[in-house]
C-alpha cells in the first residue's frame, strides 16, 4: 500500500467510531466506508474510495477527513535505542503506538507488535 494511502487510513482510523459511521450514513456514503473497512482488513484500501469519502465529507463542511497537513521534522533524541511498538494489524495505515497494545478503531483488530530502532 502506498505510504500516502497508509497515512490517510491512519487519520481515518483515529476518527473511526459511531459518529463517523452515523455521518457516513447521513451523507450517503455508508457503503464506501464499509468498503474501506473491509479493504483495511485486507491491507489494500483504494485511494479512489478514500477520495470519494473525503470529498463527500468536505461537501458537508468536514475538511481533511483523510488528509492531514504535515511537515517533516528530523527525529531528535537518543540513537541506537530499540523500543517496542504496536502497528496497524493489516498494514493499511501508518498508525503506531508505544502505549499499551491498542486496537484498530476501524477494523477492531488488535495492533501487531514490532520493534523500532531509534
Amino acid at each position: 500500500m502506498a505510504s500516502q494511502t497508509g497515512s490517510r487510513v491512519e487519520l481515518l482510523c483515529t476518527q473511526a467510531g459511531e459518529a463517523l459511521t452515523e455521518r457516513a450514513g447521513r451523507y450517503g456514503v455508508a457503503d464506501v466506508l464499509a468498503r474501506i473497512v473491509a479493504a483495511a482488513k485486507r491491507g489494500e484500501v483504494s485511494e479512489a474510495d478514500l477520495d470519494h469519502l473525503d470529498g463527500t465529507f468536505a461537501r458537508h463542511g468536514i475538511d481533511g477527513l483523510t488528509r492531514a497537513h504535515r511537515g517533516f521534522e528530523p527525529w531528535r533524541g537518543a540513537r541506537g535505542v530499540t523500543v517496542r511498538a504496536w502497528v496497524c494489524p493489516t498494514g493499511a495505515c501508518t498508525r503506531a503506538s508505544t502505549d499499551k497494545r491498542p486496537s484498530c478503531q476501524l477494523t477492531e483488530q488488535p495492533f501487531a507488535e514490532t520493534t523500532v530502532e531509534l
